[in-house]
């Protein structure tokens, strides 16, 4: 929703009308009930408040960190560079704290398979698409892990 938001460039008022627009079944009663129990407190309805309900009810703190804690715990193991990437970056939406664009790499450098680390963390790269891509490559030239042997980059 914020990347309809940020290209549409919608007032606060749109934006609560269009996810609420696309609420459907149970999700819409919920919103209906909700939306009468905050205006009888007296709480301003917009995005911000829409956003904070719905996350509460439907993505609660405990599936939230779990999610955190598996991307603190994200290691590539059998997981090809690509997929690895991709696990990589759904889970980091999850980590409560700002990420650096160096923290990052590290941390998904470190999670990468040994022969593949022992390669890539001497290189300090510190662009996360760029590091992606040479991981890719190192794991192409040795074969895909099943070889053994690194390939010098």
């Amino acid at each position: 929703m914020e990347k309809i938001f940020s290209v549409l460039g919608s007032s606060k008022e749109r934006k609560l009308a269009y996810p609420v627009y696309m609420l459907a079944g149970e999700a819409e009663y919920w919103w209906r009930g909700t939306r009468q129990m905050l205006e009888s407190r007296g709480v301003p309805i917009d995005w911000d408040c829409f956003r904070r309900v719905f996350l509460d009810k439907y993505f609660p703190d405990s599936v939230r960190y779990a999610k955190e804690a598996e991307f603190m715990r994200l290691q590539q193991g059998s997981l090809s560079v690509s997929k690895y990437a991709m696990r990589f970056e759904h889970l980091a939406r999850f980590y409560s704290q700002a990420i650096s664009e160096a923290w990052r790499c590290r941390k998904f450098a470190e999670g990468l398979r040994h022969e593949l680390k022992r390669v890539i963390v001497p290189m300090s790269i510190v662009e996360f698409p760029a590091l992606v891509e040479k991981a890719k490559t190192v794991e192409r030239l040795e074969g895909g892990g099943s070889s053994g042997k690194v390939a010098r980059v």
